[in-house]
């Protein structure tokens, strides 16, 4: 926005007011002569009363002076001030870090395909999508290397869905994701193909961590409609029972090592 403000400055001062009367009375000077002389040249309009004549050549010969001053100006600021609502709009539904659209955004485009999908009695497919162990990257290595992974993310959700699906970053280090024509059929298609690219991504903070993330996938039949809220609610009981039932596998796997590392010093 500041440069917007000294580009409005700039342009009051080009078409300032004094410029304007200078502009005006060379104007009106210019258009008196031409039309003493058009009198002059043509005698018999002298003679004939037409003040229509001289008040449609003073509104020719001001034109330029009006809409150099009024007119152009005018046009060229309510453009600028359209081109920064669109993009206060943009950024109102856009996620400033990932570029994905924020939960707004998400919440009013998923509305209308999920009316779509009713109308046109096509199925869509709700993903939900929790990246893992956030607050520890944050904690361990920074915040920049927290949005770093959530960019990351963002790419792998960009590269596997279509661009005609919305892709959302809905809450902190949650994602959603709404494609239409999406058979159920394609639901272990597409946890592989996310996981495929997620291991595919360039990003390493440590040798012993992996970025991971938590699913919960979930098919809507515009056969039994469902607002958006109560799809996502599905969507996110299932992505909690995969994240609780990996951090159940995970105490398992580290307690299994420690009986087994503990079972040499018996023997």
């Amino acid at each position: 926005m500041k440069v917007d403000i000294l580009q409005f400055d700039k342009l009051e001062k080009k078409y300032s007011l004094g410029r304007f009367f200078i502009v005006l009375t060379i104007s009106i000077l210019v258009c008196k002569l031409l039309i003493k002389y058009l009198f002059i040249w043509f005698p018999k309009l002298d003679s004939t009363d037409i003040p229509l004549i001289s008040s449609i050549l003073l509104i020719v010969f001001l034109s330029p002076a009006i809409y150099a001053f009024f007119y152009r100006p005018m046009v060229m600021q309510f453009d600028k001030l359209k081109g920064s609502q669109l993009k206060m709009q943009e950024l109102a539904l856009n996620d400033v870090l990932t570029g994905l659209y924020n939960r707004r955004g998400f919440m009013t485009f998923a509305y209308h395909l999920l009316r779509l999908s009713d109308r046109t009695h096509r199925g869509l497919i709700l993903v939900y999508a929790d990246l893992d162990h956030l607050k520890r990257i944050n904690d361990h290595y920074g915040h920049e290397e927290g949005d770093r992974a959530l960019i990351s993310v963002a790419e792998v959700l960009n590269k596997t869905f279509r661009d005609s699906d919305i892709v959302g970053r809905v809450g902190g280090d949650e994602f959603a994701v709404l494609a239409l024509e999406t058979p159920e059929e394609n639901i272990n298609t597409i946890r592989k193909r996310l996981n495929e690219n997620l291991e595919r991504i360039e990003y390493s903070v440590d040798p012993l961590h992996k970025l991971t993330f938590s699913l919960g996938i979930v098919y809507y039949d515009p056969e039994k409609p469902q607002t958006i809220e109560e799809i996502l609610k599905r969507a996110d009981i299932l992505m909690y029972e995969e994240k609780h039932s990996e951090q159940e596998n995970l105490i398992h796997r580290r307690s299994t090592d420690q009986v087994l590392d503990i079972i040499p010093r018996f023997n």
